[in-house]
């Protein structure tokens, strides 16, 4: 003991000894940190065995062996996965003994067989995920069809809820048919119940099958929510207003008097109100095929009915008219044709007209004809035997007929007419020509001028002889209606224009004695003026009128500029 102390109290010695202390505290250390890098590791290596587990392989096995039991042909490939799930299987039971006991080795320092076990997990997990995820895309692929079915039925629920929360939202309108709308929403869902029971036996056709039909179902009630409460507003509504309507505006016509059994309303009516009680049946039932054709079909029948109606009661009213005015033309062409025949042959006789016998015969044959045809008509009206748009084409026929043949006669009368105002006009101005002339001779007379136009004996001479010659045309038979307006036209020219040149002479004489007149009065005071009033003078007496007044007034205006207008302005109202 003493040499231990006497050691230990070298420094030498103590140095070995700290030395030796401080490696074993590092190898403490150092271990102390292995054991919780191993466990560390360890426990990563659990998750992944966790996480490789919890794919559900067992399931999807399951239905893979089910399916097989169902359709043969996927049987060998389901015998290959279930070898390999067995294989992984005895995989994954290797890796969790393997760290259970990795777990013991730590806990009880066994540093190197835990490491070695370390790295075998590890190798083993590298294996299982290869065989894990190798089977699980294999089980994928042959429940595709499953998956694809199961992700379109999630899509139909979805769709049959909102489908709900709309028919929820319209249970007024589709009040009517709720009963059969409660119905087909039941049936889809007992489809949805049917496709579960397929999935779940791995019938994945049939569930198919139930999947398109639970679509078809489904397509068919949200087209019936969309086309019912339009469907059930015509048919419990437009439909029977129409029908109200069209009988309302029936009877109202047919007690007017107008003749409506052809249209056969009644009948008609009756077969749309049977039709229209089946369409509501249908409806109630929540069926909507070809009811829209149908309620259209109603729709055009009665308004076909109505406006057909609408046109007897109008063509009634209007028949009243038209008949009336059948009868004023006939009237007119019968009043027309006695007025020809009275003055016919007076005026054939005098005129020379052209012969119209045959025309009067044939015109005389088409008045009985349509007298006849007329009376018919009006039986036909009175006794209410025929379709009012029917007689009214008739009596329109008729009317335009008689109208012609009025305007015809009334031609006939107008050129009897016209060659007799020829004769009574050429008469008229033959007595205003007498008068003209007789005129033109009184103002010669009058007036007593000094000297007129050599020319003057000679147009009076003329027109004379035009008057004489009218007289004579109108004297002959037949009567040369021709010649006459002629003539007197040639006659009225020649005559007037004779009356106006005395008229231009007169006055013109008229103001020079006027003239000379007011200018005497300045005679005395002005030679000059004198002087040129005697010049007048000389000439108003050789028949120079108008150099006669040019000389009186250039002398009257060197006194009084200005007096020859107002001269005028007295001359007028003198002449007036």
């Amino acid at each position: 003991m003493e040499k231990v102390l006497e050691i230990l109290q070298k420094k030498e010695a103590l140095i070995a000894i700290a030395a030796l202390l401080l490696l074993i505290v590092i190898w403490i250390i150092s271990r102390g940190h292995k054991v919780k890098n191993m466990k560390k590791q360890l426990a990563e290596f659990e998750v992944r065995y966790n996480s490789l587990k919890s794919v559900p392989l067992l399931f999807k096995l399951n239905k893979a062996i089910a399916m097989a039991k169902v359709n043969k042909d996927y049987t060998e490939k389901v015998e290959e996965c279930q070898t390999d799930f067995d294989s992984s299987e005895a995989n994954l039971k290797q890796v969790y003994d393997l760290i259970s006991e990795t777990d013991d080795l730590l806990s009880n320092k066994k540093l190197k067989a835990a490491k070695n076990n370390l790295l075998d997990i590890q190798a083993m997990l590298e294996n299982g995920d290869k065989q894990t995820f190798k089977l699980d895309a294999l089980l994928e692929t042959l429940l595709e069809q499953e998956t694809k079915q199961r992700e379109e039925i999630t899509v139909l629920k979805e769709k049959f809820r909102k489908l709900k929360t709309k028919v929820k939202s319209k249970s007024t309108e589709l009040n009517y048919c709720n009963d059969a709308i409660e119905k087909n929403i039941s049936e889809i869902e007992k489809k949805f119940s049917a496709f579960e029971e397929w999935m779940y036996g791995s019938e994945f056709q049939k569930a198919k099958e139930e999947l398109i039909d639970i679509q078809q179902s489904m397509d068919n009630l949200e087209r019936r929510v969309a086309e019912l409460p339009e469907l059930i507003q015509v048919a419990r509504g437009v439909i029977p207003g129409l029908i109200d309507e069209v009988s309302r505006n029936y009877a109202i016509t047919k007690q007017k008097g107008v003749y409506l059994n052809h249209l056969d309303v009644s009948r008609n009516v009756e077969l749309i109100s049977e039709a229209q009680k089946n369409d509501l049946f249908n409806l109630k039932s929540g069926i909507t095929d070809g009811i829209k054709d149908h309620l259209d079909s109603y729709k055009t029948r009665l308004a076909q009915m109505d406006a057909q109606i609408e046109k007897e009661s109008k063509a009634y009213d209007e028949l009243k008219s038209t008949n009336k005015q059948c009868q004023e033309s006939l009237d007119e062409l019968r009043r027309c044709t006695e007025y020809v025949k009275k003055n016919y042959k007076q005026v054939q006789m005098r005129f020379g007209f052209e012969d119209i016998s045959s025309q009067l015969e044939e015109n005389d044959k088409k008045i009985a004809l349509y007298v006849a045809t007329k009376l018919k008509m009006d039986k036909v009206i009175e006794e209410n035997a025929s379709a009012s748009t029917i007689t009214l084409v008739n009596i329109k026929e008729l009317t335009q007929n008689v109208k012609l043949q009025s305007e015809e006669m009334s031609a006939i009368q107008k050129k009897l007419d016209s060659v007799r105002s020829d004769e009574e006009r050429g008469k008229t101005q033959l007595l205003k020509l007498y008068l003209i002339l007789n005129e033109i001779q009184i103002k010669i007379r009058k007036y007593r001028l000094p000297s007129i136009s050599n020319t003057y004996e000679e147009d009076l001479q003329k027109s004379s002889e035009y008057v004489h010659e009218i007289e004579a045309i109108l004297a002959e038979t037949p009567l040369n209606v021709k010649l006459l307006n002629a003539t007197l036209q040639d006659a009225i020219d020649y005559i007037y224009k004779l009356y106006n040149n005395v008229n231009n002479i007169v006055g013109t004489a008229i103001m020079v004695e006027d003239t000379i007149v007011f200018g005497n009065k300045y005679r005395s005071t002005y030679s000059e003026v004198d002087s040129e009033l005697t010049r007048a003078e000389l000439c108003f007496r050789n028949g120079e009128y108008t150099q006669a007044l040019t000389i009186a007034i250039a002398a009257i205006e060197k006194i009084h500029p200005g007096s020859y207008e107002r001269m005028i302005k007295e001359n007028a109202k003198s002449a007036a």
